[in-house]
Parts: structure tokens; sequence; C-alpha cells
């Protein structure tokens, strides 16, 4: 039952107040001992009536034995018809009407039986003070199911706004986590872009013995741009993944060490100072853009742009130095396709083929979130080709499911 209202102890004072009250009426203002009744049942019936007072405190706890064991004081004593009301009452409010219902007409059903025990008269065995008991019995069973009816509705509607709002609680984590895994796959496309141009940098420096001092210190100065890009990077994401409440506005190049700063994902607009890095590292880089109007939303603009990325970096991991060639065709309102191919290495340079690795299936799943298709991500003609097809203005699925499911 909801909690709200008058505390236990102050109802059950009102239950012993009200029974003693029926004790109080029926001896002392309409006393109940007849002419030739022994004056013994005035001091029975006023034990009776007092233990009918305080059984009613059980009546919470034992309503149906509570309600049977005043019922049957009742036989002997008239003066605990008040606890047979309140016993009845709690009854009803505590059990299902049905049961109330007939443990009521069993209390009327006793009642001819007290003329066993004690005198009657006229008054009391008419069919008037049947009609007037039954009319008592039914108000109150009546009352206390009103009471039940309404309690049960009350914690119904407690119930459905506590599950309400614990199913909020559960779609903000869900949203969240889905954020953070999110986030969680960008740290493999750029760290392994990132890595892969300093491993390379690094490899060509310590096989070129002869270079030059100043082309050492360019080398080392890109491997250091590199390894502070990288970390740059893994310093963000690590601090979205720490702090949920991070703005994904702020730039993590000017994000202190232990702040979450997010620099804003990049698109296809950033797709030039990628190749340039790429050129940068020593692996020769062609772009061919055929599109018919530049102007790419962001979200297709950001998986071509990753896909690119994963596209290069298993370029040069794998096939070093060999030329890779970018093309980019589509137009508004249809579909854009991302090329990405290079010649395959030599026979044995790169050891024997295995299958597809996480970057590749990495690349499947952003093209599926986007609604796309994959083309080609594996040897074609001699070379090693990667070709999606996106269309020009799908949302992710991902993100309209969530808004979705917000709305």
């Amino acid at each position: 039952m909801p909690t709200t209202g008058p505390s236990p102890r102050l109802w059950d004072a009102g239950a012993v107040a009200l029974s003693l009250l029926g004790v109080y009426t029926a001896l002392v203002l309409e006393p109940t001992t007849l002419p030739g009744e022994a004056p013994a049942w005035w001091w029975v019936d006023l034990a009776g009536g007092l233990a009918a007072s305080v059984l009613v405190l059980a009546r919470r706890r034992v309503p149906v034995g509570c309600a049977l064991v005043v019922y049957a004081l009742g036989v002997v004593c008239t003066s605990s018809w008040l606890a047979g009301a309140v016993a009845t009452f709690s009854l009803a409010v505590r059990r299902p009407w049905p049961t109330a219902a007939a443990l009521g007409a069993l209390s009327l059903a006793i009642g001819p039986l007290q003329g066993v025990f004690r005198l009657q008269t006229p008054d009391n065995t008419s069919l008037g003070a049947y009609a007037w008991a039954a009319g008592v019995t039914v108000v109150v069973v009546a009352t206390g199911a009103a009471v039940r009816a309404r309690h049960e509705l009350l914690d119904s509607l407690v119930e459905r706004a506590e599950r309400a709002e614990t199913e909020a609680v559960l779609r903000a984590d869900a949203a969240r986590t889905a954020e953070r895994t999110r986030i969680a796959r960008e740290m493999h496309d750029v760290l392994a872009h990132r890595l892969s141009m300093v491993s390379l940098h690094a490899g060509a420096l310590a096989h070129r013995r002869s270079a030059s001092p100043d082309e050492i210190r360019d080398a080392l100065e890109v491997i250091r741009a590199g390894a502070r890009d990288a970390l740059v990077d893994l310093r963000a994401i690590l601090g979205v993944l720490r702090d949920p409440d991070a703005d994904p506005d702020a730039d993590a190049g000017t994000a202190e060490v232990g702040t979450a700063g997010v620099a804003p994902q990049p698109t296809l607009a950033d797709l030039g100072r990628l190749l340039e890095g790429v050129r940068s590292a020593g692996t020769p880089v062609t772009l061919q853009d055929e599109r018919a109007d530049g102007t790419v939303p962001d979200e297709c603009g950001r998986t071509l742009y990753r896909i690119t990325q994963e596209a290069l970096t298993n370029a040069a991991r794998h096939a070093p130095g060999r030329p890779v060639a970018v093309v980019l065709r589509g137009e508004p309102g249809g579909e854009v396709e991302l090329d990405v191919s290079n010649p395959l290495p030599a026979a044995g340079a790169t050891g024997p083929p295995g299958p597809p690795g996480n970057g590749l299936l990495g690349i499947a799943e952003r093209v599926a979130l986007a609604g796309g298709r994959v083309l080609s991500r594996g040897p074609e003609h001699g070379r090693f080709r990667v070709a999606v097809r996106l269309p020009w203005r799908a949302e992710p699925r991902v993100a309209a499911a969530a808004r979705e499911e917000i709305a």
C-alpha cells in the first residue's frame, strides 16, 4: 500500500477506540443484561468486548483469523459488535472482496446462535434487526473493497511510474553504451593509421644507413608528429570513455592531460590532409574525384573518410611503397562510390594471405550501418581493391533507431 496518509499506529488507535465505543454503547448506554440473566453476564460481556477491542490490533497480520475470533466472541458478547465491523472492514481492505463477502455472510449466519447462550428480546430477533445487520455488513464490505481497489490503483500507478523511470535510465545507459562503443571503434581506425605511419617511417629510417642528416631529421619529425597525434587521439577517446558528459565539440588538440576533449569527427573535407600524411610516409596516393557535386552529407562523408583511412592503412602495411589510387564518384540523390586499390605486393613479400582482418570486417560493418553495400574488399585482377557504395543522403540506422527510441 502507499505509505502516504496516517501512520499504522494512528490507524490502530482509531480501530481500538471505535471498538471500545461499541463496548460503551452496549454496556453503559443500553445495558444488554435482561431480567432473569445472571449479573455475571455483564462482566462476561465486558471482558469479551475488551478482548475483541484488543484483537483488532492483529487485523493487518491475520485479517481472516482476527475476523473469525471476533465473530466467535460476538456469539456471547453483544459489546463486540463494532469490533466485528472493524474486523470486517479490515478484511475487505486486505483480501479480495469474495473472501470478505463470504466471511461477512458468516457473521450474519452465526448471529442467531447468540440466542443459545443469552436471552433475546422480540426486537433483537425481528426481521428489521436482521435487515439492519445485513445492511451494515454490506456497507462495510463495499467500503473496504472500494478502499482496496483504490490502493491497488495507486500501487499500479506507482509501479508504472517506477518502471517508466527505470526504463528511461536503461535507455539512457544503452544510448551511452552505444556511443562509447562507437567511440571505441573509432580508436582502431585512428590509432591504427597513426601508428602505421610511425612504424613505416621508423622502419625506413632503420634501413637507410646512408640518409643525410636532413632526411633523418625530417623522418624523426614525422615520427614525433605521428606519435604526438596518436597520443592526443588516444587521450581524447579515453577521456570520453571515462566522462560520458564530455563536450564532443571540444578541441582535442588543446585539451590538457586528463581532460576529455574530443576533436570534431573528420569528413571528406579532411581527405586531402589524410592523403598528404600518407604521401609523406612514402606511399604514393592519387585522388580522382568524379563527383557531380562535392557537398556530401557529413554522416556519409565520415563513413567514407574512415573507410579510406582504413584502406590506406592496410595498403601501407601490406604493400609498402606501392601506389594507391583513390576514386570517388556519385551524384546527389543517388549513391556515392569509393574505390581504393593498389597493386598486390610481390609474391612472398608479406607472407601467405590470411583471412580478412578486423579492419576489413570493420569496413563491412560501417557500410552496413550506413545502409550501403560492399562491392569489393580483396584481391581482384592483380590489385587489392576496397570498393563500397553508400546512399548519398542515407541516415545511419543506429542513429535513426536511437532517435525513434527517444521520441
